[in-house]
């Protein structure tokens, strides 16, 4: 207008044009304006969400009996005055940015206004800005879920061992008190009533001295039946079956396996604190597995270790306690029956007896005393752990010091990673040791046996034919061994098939072929099974084993032969009377079979329906028969000895009437370690092996310490054990005896393993090897049978029996007569040595 006043043409009026950016300046206030409030509102948020969180886990460890009055759902979750805090606070910041927006508005696009806070260059970087920070922010709030979550998982898993560890431990309290109950019930008491009423029969006065000598025999006979066969020899014999200590050993398997079961790594925090976001490096991870693998694991099992030993050694005193309320009982009867024989009058005899039998009650009130006493310390000392591993593992819960249990774990895993390692260079070293010595060993053998080539073709008049004496002291120094030991230990590595699964090791290749077989019968195969092994190599523990783990859908029907017999019928009367069915002949077992339901037969020692004569493979023919005619509706399992087998393969291809043939196989050095172990873990007794003189000037031995000499005497005797028991696991256990040196309270001493010199056995005359080759081959002999198998005269046959037995080379056993268990390995070798194997 102004300039107007100046010019000739007039310009026209411009009106000013006023532009406001409101999509932007919208963006600004109600966007990137609120951003702020909405960090600080999510913090407050999620730090609620995780203060419920904690009470929910903290209510869950509360004990389940505690009155939960205290919290209530309202509680848990967010609550009414917080959520209006929020709606509040974000009432409150919309009005205050709707008032900015306003006054912003008012002013835009004149020079009050900075045009650059609405470019929208400057909107976008403030967004992503606060995009970067909320990431941050919610990134860290998941790192404390995170790591609460663990926490709690964590807690969780410890406090579900916890439970187990009280159940278990209470349960095994629980069985050991009905065991002591079971012990004064079946036993104590009877025995204190039988001695009671032993002594009444003599407080009669007013009889005479033929009464009290009638007495005596009458009561010496009543007890010998009652007492000495009766409740004396059973209740010894429950003492000696280690129900305590097999419960224990089976206590220590169940925690190491539930260990086993937990997860290898969780999230904790240095701080403890789950009411703030957590940056990473915050967070760190422990493993409960390897804490308590390296730390309550050797823990548990060394005090339970004592606690076998000390038990061990109590029951090994009980059972000789035991025994002397007999012996008393036995020497007061004899003492007053001598009394009476004498010039001594019937008072002297009575009061001999009265006396006797109290000193006898008196023992028995002592044993009672004892056993109160082991159950007492036993079901204590239980306690006593049980505590200390609960509050052990409530530790672990409590990870406010994270350094220093990464530090306990780091510590073990040294330990043992050093200890792998020691072992690992030792086996290196061991390895091509055994590489030398193998080759060096070859060539001595051939030498050996180009030496008795010799021997034999020019020195045969002076070998000797009578092994008698070398027999004879051999078998005495092994019988004084085994006696000398504890009746309780000798009862662990008793020649018997195992009962508890526990001790059961290796032969995972023999289940899942029979577990594949009994899977394909299900689907409608022929799949009968036939189990060969060595006398004595486990097949009957095998067959136990398979009948617990494999999940069988019928109850197993079992029989075990024990005499030799190829008459059939005496194979169907085993059968009917398995069957609880009256069946007379081989069609009608088959037709019952095949009609009825599916069933799984266990069929152990074939050998036994096959005898080495003419006619003699009968019985197996009709078994033969029986199994293939009904293998669709019959899952069969048999056992039989191998060299019965071997010789059966060769006559009859036994094994082509068979789907499955499973032999054992040999057990590497490590298994037939742990089978013995395992039993010796339940004993409690520290096991110290031997070493040789030679080993004391060894300069590789003197480097090891304890431990690893310990671990090197420990592997040359075991690998020397199998080399000779070549996984007969019977022998190992008997060899194991003869080598036990000394016993104390505490350790057991264990020579190193040294190969029996039974070369006696060579000397033996033809006749009497064949005699030996037809017990092997048979499992045992009646005197008929022997003379019958190897063609001889019955008078004959039973001077050679005799003569053998007498040496120690036989035994005899209900009419039978099979070898020693103790040179069954040397005599295998040596039949096979003359082929006759």
């Amino acid at each position: 207008q102004f300039l107007n006043l100046f010019r000739k043409n007039k310009k026209p009026l411009e009106y000013w044009k006023h532009q406001i950016k409101s999509k932007a300046l919208f963006q600004r206030h109600f966007f990137n304006g609120f951003q702020g409030t909405f960090n600080e509102l999510n913090q407050q948020i999620l730090k609620e969400f995780t203060a419920s969180l904690i009470k929910v886990r903290d209510f869950e460890d509360l004990p389940t009996d505690q009155n939960y009055s205290d919290i209530t759902t309202a509680e848990i979750g967010f609550s009414e005055n917080f959520v209006k805090r929020v709606k509040s606070k974000i009432n409150d910041e919309y009005l205050r940015l709707c008032n900015a927006y306003e006054e912003e508005f008012q002013i835009a696009g004149t020079i009050e206004f900075k045009d650059k806070l609405l470019k929208p260059t400057g909107l976008d970087k403030d967004h992503l800005q606060f995009k970067k920070q909320y990431s941050k922010s919610h990134h860290n709030w998941q790192n404390t879920i995170h790591a609460l979550f663990e926490d709690w998982r964590s807690e969780l898993e410890l406090s579900a061992l916890q439970s187990f560890l009280q159940k278990s431990i209470d349960d095994l309290n629980s069985n050991i008190g009905d065991w002591r109950d079971k012990l004064e019930h079946n036993f104590i008491n009877p025995i204190k009533s039988f001695l009671a009423e032993a002594q009444a029969t003599f407080d009669d006065s007013d009889k005479k001295d033929e009464d009290i000598v009638k007495k005596i025999t009458q009561v010496k006979y009543i007890t010998n039946k009652q007492l000495d066969q009766g409740l004396i020899k059973k209740m010894q014999e429950s003492l000696s079956k280690n129900t305590i200590l097999n419960q224990m050993d089976r206590l220590e398997h169940l925690v190491g396996e539930r260990i086993e079961k937990l997860a290898n790594d969780y999230v904790v925090t240095k701080s403890n604190d789950f009411n703030q976001p957590l940056e990473d490096h915050e967070l760190s991870s422990i493993s409960n597995y390897e804490l308590l693998s390296f730390e309550v694991k050797p823990k548990i099992n060394d005090e339970l270790e004592t606690l076998k030993s000390n038990i061990f050694q109590k029951m090994g005193e009980l059972l000789i306690k035991v025994g002397d309320i007999d012996e008393i009982v036995h020497y007061v009867l004899s003492s007053a029956s001598n009394s009476l024989g004498s010039e001594s009058n019937e008072n002297q005899a009575r009061n001999i007896i009265i006396d006797g039998f109290e000193r006898a009650e008196n023992t028995a009130r002592e044993v009672e005393a004892q056993i109160q006493e082991v159950i007492e310390n036993a079901q204590l000392e239980l306690d006593k752990l049980s505590n200390e591993l609960i509050q052990e593992l409530q530790k672990l819960k409590e990870n406010e010091n994270v350094s220093a249990l990464k530090i306990r774990i780091s510590k073990a895993k040294a330990i043992h990673k050093s200890e792998a390692l020691t072992l690992k260079a030792f086996d290196f070293l061991k390895h091509y040791f055994e590489i030398v010595k193998k080759f060096t060993l070859f060539y001595f053998q051939k030498g050996l046996e180009l030496k008795d080539q010799l021997t034999k073709r020019f020195l045969s008049a002076t070998i000797e034919n009578e092994p008698n004496r070398a027999v004879s002291d051999f078998l005495n120094e092994s019988n004084q061994v085994i006696d000398g030991l504890p009746v309780i230990y000798k009862r662990l590595y008793a020649i018997e098939p195992l009962s508890d699964m526990v001790l059961f090791e290796g032969r995972e290749k023999e289940i899942e072929k029979l577990s594949r077989a009994y899977k394909a019968w299900t689907e409608g195969k022929y799949a009968s099974v036939l189990i060969t092994a060595e006398k004595w190599s486990g097949m009957t523990s095998l067959i136990n084993y398979a009948i617990k783990n494999i999940k069988f859908n019928n109850v197993p029907l079992r029989t075990e032969l024990k005499f030799n017999d190829p008459n059939p019928q005496v194979l169907i009367k085993s059968l009917s009377s398995l069957l609880e069915t009256d069946l007379s002949d081989k069609q009608s077992i088959i037709e019952y079979l095949n009609s009825g339901k599916k069933r799984i037969i266990i069929f152990e020692n074939l050998q036994k329906l096959f005898i080495r004569e003419m006619h003699g493979q009968r019985s197996l023919v009709e078994f033969v028969d029986i199994m293939t005619a009904t293998q669709k509706n019959v899952f069969w399992i048999g056992s039989i000895s191998v060299y019965t087998f071997e010789y059966l393969e060769k006559s009859l291809k036994m094994s082509a009437f068979f789907s499955y043939h499973i032999p054992l196989e040999p057990l590497s050095n490590d298994e037939i370690s742990q089978l013995i172990i395992k039993r010796n873990r339940i004993s409690g007794f520290k096991i110290k092996f031997e070493p040789l003189e030679k080993d004391f000037n060894d300069k590789k031995y003197k480097k090891l310490d304890e431990t690893e000499r310990q671990q090197f005497l420990k592997e040359r005797f075991f690998k020397d054990l199998n080399n000779f028991a070549k996984s007969n696991i019977s022998m190992a256990l008997m060899f194991w005896l003869l080598s036990t040196k000394k016993v104390d309270d505490q350790t057991i001493i264990i020579k190193n393993f040294k190969k029996p010199d039974l070369s006696f056995l060579s000397s033996l005359k033809n006749d009497r090897v064949f005699i030996l080759q037809a017990l092997i081959m048979h499992d045992g002999l009646k005197l008929q049978q022997v003379a019958n198998v190897l063609s001889y005269s019955l008078t004959k046959s039973k001077f050679l029996l005799l003569e053998l037995l007498e040496d120690g080379v036989l035994i005899e056993k209900e009419e039978q007569y099979m070898l020693n268990p103790i040179i069954y390995r040397n005599t295998v070798q040596l039949l096979k040595s003359r082929n006759l194997l």
